[in-house]
């Protein structure tokens, strides 16, 4: 799946500017060379008509052209050393006014020959990981740095959170547009459910999908502005839409919300609304089950609990015990 539009172009701006700053800082230092050393500005002019002399050779033609053309190559070697000899003496290194682009493999294009090049897939990575709210929490909460080591104190909780922590994987390595399935996470504080989602988050979005990962608190407040500020959906026309067309979404923190009539409305709309679309999510909450029914009454816990693939954490609060390590 290609990444949305702003997110595309707003990488391919950054590509074009750094190669932009590349090609100009490269002219500016040749500037200060050839202003410092007359001899370099004229064989930097020399070097420059290169292939002018060889395609007059070879306009020439004759049976002599790749002798000739070979000469001229002799040259070019030749004051490229002479050139490289003058910079060292004087204290520069012999590629100083050379291109000094971010990525050697592309030249800051974006594209390595016909295939988008690893450096713009990264930066796409990482937008899209901006976009979505998570960039500082991936930069500790991924699949690599989710240890079961702290599950071990029981066999239980260990063999339990192996099993979720391969469904999440599962989840990610599969995901594509054909996606439908929810997970729901359920489980008391720090036992996993926020690493996990994000990790999640992040293999989704390298693979170029759109995700949204906010807080149930945020969520809300953004739908508080829109209803209390007229001039709020006009200054940020998507601020609600991403919620309902995303390819992803991710909402933490279910449950701590303020609990009205109008939140509960505003979280079983959207839970509707992506469920009929058949458009996934990802849900964290610590509530149980009893306690959902009781804040959100029966039709937002039977799409919850009857839509989405229910994972529980269990074991004890992972924050206090790396503490104790």
């Amino acid at each position: 799946m290609a990444y949305s539009k702003d997110i595309a172009l707003k990488v391919r701006k950054i590509i074009d500017e750094r190669r932009e700053a590349a090609i100009s800082g490269a002219e500016k230092r040749r500037s200060e060379l050839h202003e410092r050393f007359p001899e370099i500005q004229r064989i930097d002019d020399e070097l420059a008509k290169t292939w002018i002399y060889i395609m007059e050779e070879t306009s020439k033609g004759g049976d002599d052209l790749q002798d000739r053309i070979a000469e001229i190559k002799a040259e070019n070697h030749r004051l490229r050393r002479q050139r490289g000899t003058i910079l060292r003496i004087n204290g520069f290194p012999e590629d100083y006014s050379d291109i000094k682009y971010s990525c050697q493999l592309c030249s800051d294009t974006g594209f390595d020959g016909e295939k988008m090049c690893s450096c713009m897939k990264k930066l796409l990575t990482i937008e899209g990981l901006r976009r979505a709210g998570i960039s500082r929490l991936f930069e500790t909460q991924r699949f690599d740095t989710f240890s079961l080591a702290y599950y071990s104190y029981d066999e239980r909780a260990y063999q339990n959170m192996r099993e979720v922590l391969a469904i999440c994987r599962e989840y990610a390595d599969n995901f594509d547009e054909y996606t439908v399935e929810n997970l729901l996470f359920c489980g008391n504080t720090g036992l996993g459910k926020t690493h996990l989602s994000t990790a999640i988050a992040e293999q989704v979005i390298e693979k170029g999908f759109d995700v949204c990962y906010n807080s149930a608190q945020n969520i809300i407040a953004e739908f508080e502005a829109e209803r209390f500020n007229r001039n709020y959906a006009e200054k940020d026309p998507a601020a609600l839409e991403k919620y309902f067309n995303c390819d992803l979404l991710i909402i933490d923190d279910l449950g701590t919300e303020n609990s009205t009539q109008y939140t509960v409305g505003c979280i079983y709309n959207i839970i509707n609304s992506r469920v009929v679309s058949g458009k996934p999510m990802i849900i964290n909450t610590n509530l149980t089950h009893d306690e959902m029914r009781k804040r959100y009454t029966d039709r937002v816990a039977s799409r919850l609990f009857g839509e989405f693939t229910v994972l529980l954490f269990v074991g004890k609060d992972i924050r206090f015990l790396k503490l104790e390590d």
